[in-house]
C-alpha cells in the first residue's frame, strides 16, 4: 500500500519524514526524484531550473512521469515493504498510475499562501522561491501540474497553519496511524472506487 503526501509548497509536507522515521516506513521524496534529474540535465538547482525540469519530464514522458519514476524505484528497491509513502504526490495523473499498481491513500497537507512563503524564506533550500514573484510563479507551476484537484480528491486534510509543530506532528501522525491499523478496510475501498 502507498500512502501519498499531497500539499502546496511550504505546507509541511516535509514532517512526514519525521513521522515515516518513528513507525519505520520507507519513504520517497518526488520533489527528490525532480532535483536528482534537474542535475543529471547539468543545470544547478534553482526554481527556475527545477521548474522546467518537471515541466520538461510531463512533456518527455507524459503528465505522471514523476509517479513512473518513484513505482520504477519502488519496484527496484522497495517491492517487499508492505507499506511505503510517497511525499509530493502533484497531480491525479500520478495518484491514478499509482493506483494502476498498489492501493494509494493521499493525505493533503495545507498552509495559507502568506504562512508557506514565510516557510519557504526561511527554509533557504536552494530551489525555494527568493521574493514573492517566484512563490507566486511556483504556486501557479503546481497548479497547473493539478496538485489543487490533488489536494481537494484527498482521503485525508491535515492543517498546518496556527497550531504548534508538536500538535501538527501528533495529528500527521495519528492519519497515518490510522491508514495502517485499518489497510485491508482501505484497500477495499480503493479498489472499489477504482
Amino acid at each position: 500500500m502507498l500512502i501519498g503526501i499531497t500539499g502546496m509548497p511550504g505546507a509541511g509536507k516535509g514532517a512526514i519524514y519525521k513521522v515515516a522515521k518513528k513507525l519505520n516506513i520507507p519513504i520517497i521524496s518526488m520533489g527528490d526524484v525532480v532535483r536528482h534529474e534537474t542535475i543529471k540535465r547539468g543545470l544547478e538547482l534553482n526554481p527556475k531550473n527545477v521548474g522546467d525540469t518537471a515541466i520538461w519530464l510531463r512533456e518527455k514522458y507524459g503528465k505522471e512521469a514523476i509517479a513512473v519514476a518513484c513505482l520504477n524505484y519502488i519496484n527496484e528497491k522497495l517491492k517487499d515493504e508492505e507499506i511505503i509513502i510517497i511525499e509530493g504526490l502533484r497531480s491525479l495523473y500520478e495518484a491514478d498510475y499509482l493506483r494502476k499498481h498498489r492501493p494509494l491513500i493521499i493525505i493533503a497537507i495545507h498552509a495559507s499562501p502568506k504562512t508557506r512563503f514565510e516557510r519557504l524564506k526561511s527554509r533557504g533550500r536552494e530551489d525555494d522561491p527568493r521574493d514573492i514573484r517566484d512563490f507566486i510563479e511556483r504556486d501557479l507551476r503546481e497548479l497547473n501540474f493539478g496538485i489543487g484537484e490533488c489536494i481537494a480528491l484527498a482521503d485525508f486534510m491535515v492543517v498546518n497553519e496556527n497550531k504548534d509543530y508538536d500538535t501538527f506532528l501528533k495529528e500527521l501522525e495519528g492519519i497515518v496511524k490510522k491508514v495502517i491499523e485499518n489497510k485491508e478496510r482501505f484497500k477495499e475501498q480503493i479498489q472499489y472506487r477504482s
